[in-house]
């Protein structure tokens, strides 16, 4: 199902959005948008076979607006990277603006202010702004300079982890939506893959030190599912758990893709496993000790284990080994820390995990 209420213009920005299920907090998200002071965007939303009955709500809502849109409903479920790529899809803008369906624009003046520095840099193929927690008040700098950092798969690898956290990501629109691809259905991480291979491939990456997305929008009575609001599996065997994260690296590869040798893709993803043992995993480790069990992050950290993540990229066996006393040192912090030291210091954990090198 396809409804445009609005002739389909091309726009500066397309403000891509997956939904699925959160249409109270995406309303009040699209409020934000209504009262930018820069005007030249669409809305462009893919729902993803939501359950709870408010999509008519929604569309009501932009019709009064005036805003352009894009609503798209989808004929069976995407899952997050088919959404976010569907979402895309109905994209025409010169730039996508990434964002979450609970989260929204800082200010009025946000869209205003990206316009301005991406005239200012010239050409990009990706940017990436800095956000804040709306419940703790926390904000994460991914970028602590405005400049374009350069192109390549340098600066491509040096970038990756902080895609992680969709909203306030910019991509080129014409080359994002030649990149589409289903093969990496299943990781959670479709903008990485865009990202990556937009600036491997010679695309300039503009970092933006500005705070421009209102991370969880809030709405009393209400609350977002999330990995930390499901059940505790109990009795919990110890047996490798599979999530998504342990995809990444094949993510960041078929990022790099054509752009670079074959020996310099060993190197490349040897530096990309080594930062997510040293950065992600442990956090990841250590959160679902504190969310579910150490029984169950022992399962989730068995998952991770370089035989594993590194399979897909066929990464060489000397590098895979150096890889192990990286991931055993990565899996003694992750079950080893006391829970109580990570609550205290989990949004400096969370900022490292997620942050450009």
């Amino acid at each position: 199902m396809l409804i445009s209420e609005n002739a389909r213009l091309p726009s500066y920005f397309s403000i891509c959005i997956p939904q699925y299920n959160r249409t109270d907090f995406l309303i009040e998200a699209c409020r934000a948008y209504e009262k930018q002071t820069f005007k030249d965007f669409e809305i462009c939303i893919s729902d993803d076979c939501s359950t709870d009955g408010k999509a008519e709500a929604l569309r009501t809502y932009l019709n009064s607006t005036g805003m352009r849109y894009t609503y798209a409903g989808a004929a069976r479920n995407l899952r997050y990277d088919g959404n976010l790529r569907a979402a895309i899809g109905l994209s025409s803008g010169r730039y996508l603006l990434l964002m979450g369906n609970d989260d929204k624009l800082s200010a009025a003046s946000t869209l205003e202010e990206l316009h301005g520095e991406l005239e200012k840099a010239g050409d990009v193929a990706a940017a990436i702004t800095n956000y804040r927690e709306l419940l703790t008040g926390v904000t994460f700098r991914r970028m602590s300079q405005t400049k374009v950092l350069g192109s390549g798969p340098e600066t491509a690898i040096g970038m990756f982890r902080s895609y992680s956290f969709v909203s306030g990501v910019i991509l080129h629109g014409d080359k994002a939506r030649a990149l589409s691809t289903a093969d990496l259905d299943g990781s959670e991480m479709y903008q990485m893959y865009l990202g990556a291979r937009l600036v491997a491939c010679g695309g300039r990456f503009l970092a933006i030190d500005r705070v421009c997305v209102d991370k969880d929008v809030q709405i009393a009575g209400q609350a977002v599912d999330s990995y930390a609001r499901r059940p505790r599996v109990w009795p919990c065997p110890i047996i490798k758990r599979r999530l998504p994260m342990g995809r990444l690296l094949e993510v960041v590869g078929a990022g790099l893709g054509p752009c670079v040798s074959k020996t310099e893709r060993d190197k490349l993803l040897f530096r990309v496993a080594r930062d997510l043992y040293l950065f992600t995993y442990p956090f990841w480790g250590i959160e679902y000790r504190r969310v579910q069990s150490w029984r169950y992050a022992l399962g989730v950290l068995m998952a991770l284990e370089p035989g594993e993540i590194t399979r897909p990229v066929a990464m060489s066996s000397f590098r895979r080994t150096l890889l192990w006393p990286i991931y055993i040192a990565t899996c003694g912090i992750a079950l080893l820390m006391p829970i109580s030291f990570f609550d205290v210091g989990r949004p400096l954990f969370y900022w490292i995990a997620k942050r450009a090198r």
